[in-house]
């Protein structure tokens, strides 16, 4: 012949001679029919195929039938076939079917299977599936998961530092190329140095590797041919080299139902791309090609600790979802990227985090206890004798306040028990939480979160709606005619109570500036990298060929809530210890500069509770020149004067007051007329509204003195106070347990606790505030000087409101003209 023709033996009971180049009669097979592979098939016992990729089409008989003479290679092309089926044994006839029938009742009774027969022939057949054929209701599956057969402990240092990962591999026709150690890379897709895909396997490592592969690579045999792996795990016992089979999760898997079964199915062997099976597929009503490549988009792999701890493992476990990319009738993918991420996570059961919701439960529960508690005195200094919807607001306000606090507390404890276990420990008893941990501590991380805004905005809101005024202890002179004193000390005081509203215990400019440099420049953000043996400038110095981890979340809030919490203590002890008593305290100077001035300060912040300033001048006046001044200064020093004290013969300038309701009520009779006339519009024609309010705002102005002068020198009849120490119990809990009935209650306070009226008072609540906010804002933008910028702006946005309010708040109760409020 001019030229070489191929044909197919067509006729029945033919098949191809030894040496293909003619058609003869099969012999000793009966009737029987060729369907590929020069494999004739005895039509009565055939199982016939059906199956969408023309490649196994062809060849899944003739594998079958070679398996069923013991053909251990046919037996593998055959699991192969299977495995790119992505173990669809669902459907009919596929080759998962034609694998089953070696294990399970088969399909056609004309066959028996092998397992029955020789059970020694059933050790060498391919094991694809850990138990029965991918049965869900098989508990052995999930029991492998949690076998304590592997006995060697690992650790951070030393010895067993490397998960050793050993693949099994086998090309498409099922022949076996040998073994490889996984630490090689053959296992990850993504290009890059093998010394940096080796990190994969330190244990206690997390690996993460992501990068966009072209489908016209993927496309090519030759870049990646067609192969099968099986991982292992060796280990050693008693100088015995063993393996033990770890177990793969396909998510693309589906049970015999058609239905999604990720998670309840374990198998052994996978691929990672393949571009074989799947080149040519058929449909049901044509043989037209729709050509398309299956690779592994997601490879992870996790290891759990053994609960007994010391390094003791669970079998580590294989995680691959795979992804189709098209083909188009021109040859080239439809596609033109391939993305692919490879991943191992390694966890622990969650033992630390059990504890730790313990914790939450118990103190959380104390938390809302509390809350009752907290209520009820804030009831009794507000004068409430029914429970109304202001006192259930301000239950919901103490619990998320205390939640709050309890729910950072925990948090931070977990998370920074979680670094210290995990970067200090030899002999391994903790990893990384799993990812539902990870969103279980996101979660009540975004709640203290929004809790704590939650508090900061109804304290700026408390804090700016409180009552206060200035007592003008001043006398007119004798000889004055006109009988007036300056207001200009008492515009001086009010201006330095609006300076020190938002005043704190640290800078924030600083604090900021600090975390960031120990941060960042120093390198301490190398503790959150999940790695056990993270130097600290590890980011900072690392080279090319090194591999760095991925952040871990818990990691990174603990790192940076310490750096935080650290810089912010040394600063409140610096203020404390040193810059307060020898170089500069507001708090203690604004009440000196009230004694100078010879004014008081009345503040309440509830209807009956409040706090007092004693500013009463010992030298009966200080509306006077420099030279006297500075005598009366001179003579104070010298001890020639009496003591600051309301007290006679004491120091002692601040208390918390408890006062009754008579008080109260005699209190807002004076402010009522200006609340009148707030409220009424402006008449038409007559005198000016701006005349009538000056007028009545100093006609309320002297009311006020007079009536807070006479009743801190005891010059009212029904009206008195008592001066006392608060018991133990009262100073530890904040509250106070007489009622005051007839007579107010002035309580000694040396620690100054009118600065709860003030940013000064709350450092706790700011600075727990900032750390969230500066740990939230980083969470999701994974940039610490951003984190640090956007805090700064938000809390300059805070004292902003607060100034502005409470200065429009001061301008009110004190009836200073907000115009000399500077």
């Amino acid at each position: 012949m001019p030229n070489a023709e191929c044909i197919e033996c067509t006729q029945s009971f033919t098949g191809p001679s030894a040496d293909n180049n003619v058609c003869s009669a099969c012999v000793g097979c009966g009737q029987c029919t060729f369907v590929g592979d020069g494999v004739c098939v005895n039509l009565t016992v055939t199982e016939n195929v059906n199956s969408d990729s023309a490649y196994i089409q062809q060849k899944a008989q003739a594998a079958f039938l070679g398996c069923q003479a013991k053909n251990i290679t046919a037996c593998q092309a055959l699991a192969n076939m299977c495995v790119m089926e992505t173990y669809a044994y669902y459907t009919s006839n596929s080759a998962c079917r034609l694998y089953s029938l070696f294990y399970n009742q088969p399909l056609s009774t004309t066959y028996t299977p092998i397992s029955t027969l020789n059970s020694a022939w059933l050790q060498n057949l391919p094991w694809i599936y850990i138990n029965s054929l991918g049965d869900v209701n098989n508990l052995a599956d999930v029991e492998i998961l949690t076998s304590t057969e592997i006995p060697t402990a690992f650790g951070f240092k030393g010895a067993n530092t490397v998960l050793d990962l050993v693949v099994f591999k086998y090309d498409v026709n099922g022949t076996f190329l040998g073994e490889e150690n996984a630490n090689t890379g053959i296992l990850q897709l993504c290009p890059d140095q093998v010394s940096r895909k080796s990190a994969a396997f330190v244990f206690g490592t997390s690996y993460a590797s992501s990068c966009t592969l072209t489908p016209t690579s993927l496309q090519s045999v030759s870049n990646y041919p067609v192969m099968f792996y099986e991982l292992n795990l060796r280990y050693t016992i008693n100088n015995e080299v063993r393996l033990f089979p770890v177990p793969v999760t396909v998510t693309n898997f589906r049970d015999a139902d058609g239905q999604s079964a990720e998670g309840s199915v374990l198998v052994r062997r996978f691929f990672l791309v393949d571009n074989l099976s799947r080149s040519t597929l058929t449909t049901t009503t044509s043989t037209q090609s729709t050509p398309a490549i299956r690779y592994a988009s997601s490879v992870s792999i996790s290891v759990t600790l053994q609960p007994v701890g010391n390094g003791l493992i669970h079998p580590p476990h294989l995680t691959i979802t795979y992804s189709d990319l098209n083909i188009g009738d021109n040859g080239v993918p439809v596609a033109t990227t391939a993305p692919v991420s490879t991943k191992n996570f390694e966890y622990h059961s969650g033992d630390c985090f059990m504890s730790s919701q313990i914790s939450l439960a118990v103190l959380g529960s104390l938390s809302v206890l509390y809350s009752f508690f907290e209520t009820g005195s804030w009831r009794r200094r507000q004068g409430l004798q029914v429970i109304d919807g202001t006192s259930l607001f301000m239950f919901i306000f103490y619990t998320l306040s205390n939640l709050a606090n309890v729910f950072f507390i925990v948090m931070f404890g977990f998370s920074a028990v979680t670094l210290i276990f995990y970067k200090g420990q030899t002999t391994v008893t903790h990893l990384l939480p799993d990812p539902f941990i990870n969103y279980l501590f996101l979660l009540f991380f975004a709640m203290a979160f929004a809790f704590k805004t939650v508090q900061i905005l109804v304290m700026i809101f408390m804090q700016s709606s409180m009552d206060i005024f200035l007592v003008d202890w001043e006398r007119p002179r004798v000889n004055d005619a006109e009988g007036k004193v300056s207001i200009w000390r008492t515009f001086f005081i009010a201006n330095e109570w609006n300076e020190i509203q938002t005043c704190r215990k640290l800078s924030v400019p600083l604090q900021l500036f600090l975390v960031v440099l120990f941060l960042e420049v120093i390198g301490f953000k190398s503790l959150a990298l999940e790695n056990p043996t993270t130097a600290i400038n590890t980011v900072v110095t690392s080279s090319s060929d090194l591999y760095i981890p991925p952040y871990n979340s818990i990691l990174r809030f603990a790192v940076a809530s310490l750096v935080y919490l650290v810089i912010a203590f040394i600063q409140v002890l610096y203020n404390i210890a040193i810059h307060e008593r020898f170089i500069h305290d507001q708090i203690r100077e604004f009440i000196d500069l009230c004694s100078v001035s010879n004014v008081s300060v009345f503040i309440l912040a509830h209807n009956h509770y409040g706090y007092y300033i004693h500013g009463r001048s010992v030298h009966g006046r200080a509306d006077t020149d420099m030279m006297q001044m500075n005598a009366m200064l001179k003579k104070e020093e010298e001890n020639l004067t009496s003591s600051r004290g309301l007290d006679p013969g004491t120091e002692q300038q601040t208390y918390e007051i408890a006062i009754p309701v008579k008080f109260r009520n005699q209190f807002d009779k004076i402010y009522q007329p200006l609340e009148l006339m707030r409220n009424q519009p402006a008449a038409r024609g007559g005198s000016s509204p701006m005349d009538s309010k000056s007028s009545e705002n100093v006609r309320a102005y002297s009311t006020m003195r007079n009536f807070l002068t006479a009743f801190l020198d005891h010059s009212l009849r029904d009206l008195d106070y008592f001066i006392k120490d608060k018991m133990f119990l009262e100073n530890l809990m904040d509250t106070e347990f007489r009622e005051p009935i007839e007579a107010a209650y002035f309580y000694n306070d040396p620690g100054n606790s009118f600065t709860n009226v003030l940013f000064y008072g709350n450092e706790f609540a700011l600075l727990l505030f900032e750390v969230l906010l500066f740990n939230i804002i980083d969470y999701s933008q994974q940039n610490f000087p951003l984190a640090a910028i956007l805090t700064y702006i938000c809390g300059q946005v805070l004292v902003f409101i607060r100034e502005f309010l409470g200065q429009q708040n001061l301008a009110t109760k004190t009836l200073v003209d907000k115009r000399f409020l500077v």
